[in-house]
């Protein structure tokens, strides 16, 4: 047994940059909220830390239930306080690096700790692109690339793979 955990994320966030509100809407956007996980690790569950975010999350249920013409009690995606919130092991934190192994063998020189690689704001970014990037805007990517303070062969791999996803016509939209 694995225990009575449930995998999840904790996104730290500038309500200033963007609201809880907001992110429920991507969650709500990506998630199938009628998928039933018997499984207490898989299960689905949206977490709040106060009053106001356990308001809008379930307001945002109750939104995506009508949207999809279900009964806000067929939604099967709990709302529920945080708890206690610990960093999975070292090897499940980045998995996209996992297929660049330079990169991440520098990044965990860098971060040798599963919680700071995984706080990574260079790696979380580095992981996205390298994922599934391919929504991303890689023309800012280059222009950060210099910023990482990555080892020379591995920036320009980098950039040579930002390069060919802007040819490709990927979409590439301006940052604000």
């Amino acid at each position: 047994m694995l225990g009575d955990h449930t995998e999840a994320i904790s996104i730290d966030f500038d309500p200033k940059a963007i609201s809880y509100e907001d992110l429920l809407g991507y969650f709500w956007s990506a998630h199938r909220c009628g998928s039933l996980n018997s499984s207490q690790q898989y299960r689905n569950a949206v977490f709040y830390r106060n009053e106001s975010q356990k308001q809008l999350a379930e307001a945002s249920r109750a939104h995506e239930a009508k949207r999809l013409g279900m009964k806000v009690e067929d939604v099967t995606t709990d709302i529920e306080p945080v708890g206690q919130f610990t960093y999975a092991e070292g090897y499940h934190q980045k998995y996209y690096l996992t297929r660049h192994h330079d990169v991440r063998d520098f990044l965990t020189e860098v971060y040798p700790t599963s919680k700071e690689l995984a706080d990574s704001t260079v790696a979380t970014r580095l992981n996205a692109y390298l994922g599934a990037g391919m929504h991303l805007n890689w023309s800012a990517l280059l222009e950060e690339l210099p910023s990482y303070g990555l080892p020379e062969p591995i920036r320009l791999k980098l950039e040579k793979t930002a390069k060919a996803h802007v040819g490709k016509g990927f979409r590439i939209t301006s940052g604000s």
